[in-house]
């Protein structure tokens, strides 16, 4: 997986915990989110080859999609309870955080039918 997109992801779940925390929903996701985010310098450690230890190359490949699975499956709560507040702000948010989030399916291979239900309802929410 390309590195920055492993940090964007990680920007996204920051970024959404930092600007929505006042929404009950994001405070109350946000212990998880937050570690989903830490858990991706992991992944970015094993995808940059700078974990500091040999770890054998099917191992590294199963904890970077394990790490970025969960991370994609925490963005997506996040921005369905962005895209609930129905504030124009929270929309672009959501809007700017798709393609993050697609990349990220794509690059894992992680596509499945609830992740890309998820992603079409949260796009048609977030369209107008």
């Amino acid at each position: 997986m390309n590195p920055r997109d492993v940090v964007d992801l990680q920007a996204l779940l920051m970024g959404g915990v930092r600007e929505y925390r006042a929404q009950a929903e994001i405070a109350r996701q946000a212990p998880q989110l937050l570690a989903s985010a830490a858990a991706l310098d992991y992944v970015l450690m094993l995808a940059t080859h700078t974990a500091g230890t040999p770890v054998p190359a099917a191992q590294a490949e199963r904890a970077i999609r394990d790490g970025v699975a969960r991370a994609v499956d925490d963005a997506l709560q996040l921005l369905r309870a962005i895209a609930d507040t129905k504030e124009s702000a929270a929309r672009a948010f959501v809007r700017d955080g798709l393609p993050t989030l697609r990349k990220a399916i794509e690059a894992q291979a992680l596509a499945d039918d609830e992740r890309r239900f998820a992603l079409i309802a949260l796009a048609g929410d977030v369209s107008w």
